[in-house]
């Protein structure tokens, strides 16, 4: 989720517990203090806090009820989780009232009040997860296992010999950088290709790269299981991405990951997109003016 997003959320969150137990609470006080008043405002206070709580079930019954067909956009289970999860926040109000007149101690009575809130702001949280799996854009990575011959097809120049053959192209907005790794039983070796804001190609090679590094991303690029995150707001802006490719010539088998989205979504394929530029950056390649042989 991107962090405009969650600061936008997070504000919204909060602007619903003040509309939804401000009144309610207002006039739990007003009971407190104007003793004299004291009948006028309990039936006032209980009447709104019941027409409060009326109108969160009320907007989540219509969300029940009325379920687009469109399966693209509409997910109806997560609809229902969703209106379900909402129904129970009408809580809110009415207890915000309760604890507010009740016969208990400030200390007590401000502590249920707390506990009240809290609860809300997860549920209201849990309400927002769904509606976005219920309605939001889907943002998922791909994980598919194929030929090794899709991967020498699409690279030939790629070394058969090798024991296993990483392809990996990392992008960010126009820019992106490609790198080839070949490990063998006694060394390892990078070929990176970068494409500069020129659109230069610029080439080198480098040997004996640390074998625990590159076992790691191995590990990581076999085990990688699809990430999908779901949000409402989807922005035109370039999102740094990457292709991921690994030939394990021993068991002729290919793996290729598609990870859009790194900055604003998918942890995992975001740490093995970072593992893999970590990787160029400790061999001495600069971005914006290539690499130098070793």
């Amino acid at each position: 989720m991107e962090p405009t997003e969650t600061l936008i959320l997070f504000i919204g969150k909060i602007a619903l517990i003040i509309i939804f137990a401000i009144i309610p609470f207002i006039l739990g006080i007003f009971v407190n203090i104007f003793t004299k008043f004291r009948k006028a405002f309990l039936i006032a206070g209980r009447v709104i806090s019941i027409l409060l709580a009326i109108s969160i079930a009320a907007f989540f019954s219509v969300g029940i009820a009325y379920i687009p067909e469109d399966p693209l956009f509409v997910r109806p289970p997560y609809v229902y989780e969703f209106c379900f999860c909402g129904l129970t926040m009408g809580f809110l109000p009415l207890s915000t009232f309760y604890f507010t007149t009740c016969k208990k101690s400030k200390k007590r009575r401000a502590c249920y009040l707390a506990i009240s809130f809290i609860a809300f702001f997860f549920i209201l949280s849990g309400c927002v997860a769904l509606f976005n799996r219920a309605y939001g854009i889907d943002y998922q990575t791909e994980r598919l296992e194929l030929s090794i011959n899709e991967f020498y097809t699409d690279h030939p120049e790629a070394d058969k010999n090798s024991d296993i053959n990483i392809f990996a192209s990392l992008s960010e907005g126009v820019g992106w950088l490609t790198a080839d790794i070949s490990v063998y039983k006694d060394s390892i070796t990078l070929k990176t290709v970068i494409i500069n804001d020129d659109r230069k190609p610029d080439s080198c090679y480098h040997n004996d790269l640390p074998l625990d590094l590159v076992q790691d991303i191995i590990d990581e690029i076999i085990y990688y299981e699809s990430e999908i995150e779901y949000a409402m707001i989807g922005d035109a802006c370039f999102h740094p991405s990457a292709t991921i490719e690994l030939a394990d010539n021993k068991n002729a088998k290919m793996v290729k990951l598609y990870l859009p989205d790194l900055d604003g979504f998918h942890p995992n394929a975001q740490r093995l997109a970072k593992k893999i530029n970590n990787l160029i950056e400790d061999s001495k390649i600069d971005p914006t003016k290539g690499c130098r042989n070793d």
